[in-house]
Order: structure tokens, then sequence, then C-alpha cells
């Protein structure tokens, strides 16, 4: 496919290098800025007679990315034109829109909101052609690939089914999840995911073994139950499908706000008891990159 960049918002779609049908104009990408590494800095610490400092971690911060635009239009009325259709894509709001950029075999998409720009000083000398800087804030400064990657575990069952001499025969048997596999993530950043479940489940627990993080639950997930722990930047929310918070049942050892599945392999492990055929659970997670 074609080089593309797109902004969405409010469930609507914009061309931001090309034909915009639905607005009457054509809008020309003129590249960008802040597409690159995501802003940082390093945490450090000092002791009361020590030369310099010690390095101890790091912190991405929000990105601010400029996008460079301009729209031709050959009278003034048309350049109003296009400054209503620019108005229309950027409008302030809290949600957040998507950008996204797609070539052959790429695809990269960021969460931002509008920032500032979009002043639209104009040379009557020059003409009326509308050329503006946009200015996006992104509060995560990591892209993702839109596409979803998905990993999940089925109960089997665990143990020998044991006999019980009753009146009418029939027979039990402990039927778990014991699940290990590996994710393999592919991107330059660790990935938060969004873990679901559906009951019954007793005592849930998600490892990530090479990182030794869990999310281990201590309460029960009924039959037809569906529980999502969402793991995502300030989020960390663990809630039923009926909305009910279920934020108590996380035990306190558990690295809810930690976990996550790391740049490279990673093996995981999901365990569970009193489960049944319909019993799953999946890990649901966007692979991301530090920059693009």
């Amino acid at each position: 496919m074609a080089y593309s960049i797109t902004y969405t918002t409010a469930g609507t779609t914009y061309n931001l290098n090309g034909v915009n049908a639905s607005l009457g104009v054509t809008i020309r990408y003129l590249g960008d800025q802040g597409f690159g590494l995501a802003p940082m800095h390093r945490i450090t610490q000092r002791g009361p007679l020590q030369q310099g400092d010690s390095d101890i971690d790091f912190r991405l911060d929000p990105r601010i990315l400029q996008l460079p635009l301009v729209v031709q239009a050959s009278t003034l009325s048309a350049s109003y034109t296009a400054r209503e259709a620019l108005t229309k894509i950027f409008t302030p709001a809290n949600g957040s829109g998507v950008l996204r950029i797609q070539d052959t075999g790429y695809d990269r998409a960021i969460n931002c909101v509008t920032l500032g720009g979009l002043d639209f000083n104009v040379d009557a000398v020059q003409g009326w052609h509308v050329r503006t800087v946009v200015q996006l804030r992104a509060s995560d400064p990591t892209w993702y690939d839109p596409t979803p990657i998905s990993v999940g575990s089925t109960p089997s069952i665990s143990g020998t089914m044991t006999p019980v001499p009753l009146l009418i025969p029939w027979t039990v048997g402990a039927s778990a999840i014991d699940t290990t596999f590996t994710i393999v993530n592919a991107g330059t950043w660790k990935a938060f995911p969004v873990i679901t479940a559906v009951g019954p489940i007793t005592g849930l627990i998600i490892t990530n073994v090479t990182t030794g993080d869990k999310i281990q639950i201590s309460g029960v997930i009924q039959t037809g139950e569906t529980w999502t722990i969402d793991l995502g930047y300030g989020k960390k929310t663990v809630t039923t499908s009926t909305g009910i918070n279920k934020i108590s049942t996380v035990t306190a050892d558990s690295s809810l706000g930690t976990f996550s599945i790391e740049r490279g392999s990673n093996v995981v492990n999901v365990g569970g008891t009193q489960t049944t055929a319909t019993s799953t659970v999946s890990i649901v997670y966007y692979t991301r990159y530090i920059g693009v």
C-alpha cells in the first residue's frame, strides 16, 4: 500500500496527506517533528560528599508531535473552507484521537490530543494557501502496532479421576488450568496487557516467569462471569463484565503496577483450579515502540 498518515477522532478518520471528500479539501503533509525517540529524563541521586551523582533509573515524558500541513486555496472563500476543515479535524477534546502512519508492511499509531497550532496566520501577498503546524500531545509517548496480539489458555484435567461409591456411581476430579507458554515481544518497548478471565476459575494466577511479576486473584470467578484485568498506563483495574470493581481480590504481593510483556522472550504461566471446559484466560497486548 502507499504511504498514508491519518488522524481519527470522534469516530471519523481524516487523511492528512490527500483528499478529504467529506470536508472538500486536499491536505498536503510537509513532514513531522517529535516522532523519534520518546522524550525522557534520568533519575539520579547524590550522596553528601559524592562528586557527580549516581544514575538510578529513567522515565519517559509525554511526547509533543508537530505536523506541518498545507491546504492549497486560490480564493479567500476557499481559504476559509480549508481553515474550517482543519479546525474540525483537530477540535480540542478530552478524549484522545489516534495518529496513524502506514506503508507497505508498516503500521504504527499513537494516542494523542490537540495541544495547539492552527492559528492560521496568513500573508495575502503569498496567496490564500493555508499553512499551519498542528501540535499534538501524547501522554503515553510510545507508538504501537494497531493489530493486537492475543494468547490464551484453556483448562485441562489435573490429577486422576476418583471413583466415589454412591448409590448412583459417579466420579470427581480436579479440573485446572496450568499452562506455560512463551510470548515474544518484537517491539522496542514493553507492553502492558489486558487479561480476560472467563469463569469458573478459583485462585487465578498469571506469572511472568522471566520478570518474576505475577497477578494473583484470591477470589472465585464464578461460572458465566468475565473478569478483565487492565494493566494499561493510568488504569490498573480489575472489573467484571457488569462493571463491578474487583481490585480488592488482587493479593498484596501481586505486581499490578509493573506486570508487563517485556521486549524479547517472556515465559508466562497461567494457573487456576476448579475450572470447566468453558473456563478461559486470554492475554491481549499491542506491540509497542519507543519511536518511529
